[in-house]
């Protein structure tokens, strides 16, 4: 392996396990391969090797078109090429990677009309998260404090210039309001996007490198749910659309009209 393998290498191994590092391990430090973790069942590893690669393709380090070699991806993370086939099953599942007979596997291509589509599917389903999730903040007030401790995490990230720890915690922010507006339906949805969305935001996050925006957006929403007045839905909206350029065709109107939060 050359010396650009092992860095691609390792940068793929610290995202899988970003996680798990100790807090003062700076994201570009050194770094050796090492095993994913101590994970129970075939699943389970299978589910940190998709981690790893939809961190790598967000992180611009495996592209769109690139071909997969199950044999390199294993010995790249350390482990069997048991769970890297079933870690490519779910990918192909969620449109992340395609499997194409004689020709191997690839990252697919991330072009307009899947961001439109992604994008216009999030929209929908947090603005129906947010106004839900309105209702039963306003009830338990205790349960915005989850909010706030992603916040900071967000924080710790901004003074590390973490930009992979950035990316988690901002989809955890996300699942925990859908996961408190109690619609499994829209969790259910919205989960099947987290991968895509995390490879799409990832990618455009990069190009901008604002950690202030981000964290602030964040801590609007944490605001509006904590006076349970303003207009959440459309704060949501803007806050999925802030990077979304103007060429692609408007999605927003597809978004239902503004809600009060209701007790």
């Amino acid at each position: 392996m050359n010396k650009r393998d092992e860095r691609s290498a390792a940068t793929i191994r610290r995202g899988a396990s970003a996680e798990a590092a100790e807090p003062e391990i700076k994201p570009d430090d050194p770094a050796t391969l090492a095993p994913i973790g101590n994970v129970e069942g075939i699943r389970a590893l299978g589910e940190s090797v998709a981690d790893a690669l939809v961190n790598a393709v967000a992180q611009g380090i495996l592209q769109p078109g690139q071909r997969l070699i199950e044999a390199d991806l294993a010995a790249q993370l350390q482990v069997s090429r048991v769970p890297v086939r079933e870690a490519i099953k779910m990918l192909q599942a969620q449109g992340i990677v395609k499997v194409t007979p004689n020709q191997g596997t690839r990252v697919a291509a991330f072009d307009a009309p899947i961001i439109d589509q992604v994008i216009e599917a999030r929209v929908v389903l947090e603005r129906i998260a947010v106004r839900d999730a309105a209702k039963v903040y306003r009830r338990n007030p205790r349960l915005l404090d989850r909010l706030r401790e992603i916040v900071a995490r967000m924080q710790r990230a901004a003074r590390w210039s973490d930009w992979v720890e950035l990316r988690k915690a901002d989809v955890a922010f996300h699942h925990e309001i859908c996961l408190a507006s109690g619609n499994e339906v829209v969790l259910s949805l919205w989960t099947a996007l987290a991968r895509r969305t995390t490879i799409i935001f990832g990618r455009e996050l990069a190009s901008e490198r604002d950690f202030a925006v981000v964290i602030r957006q964040h801590e609007e929403m944490v605001r509006l749910f904590e006076r349970g007045e303003g207009d959440i839905e459309r704060e949501i909206e803007n806050h999925i659309l802030r990077l979304w350029r103007p060429e692609r065709t408007g999605v927003a109107a597809a978004a239902s009209k503004p809600h009060k939060i209701d007790s």
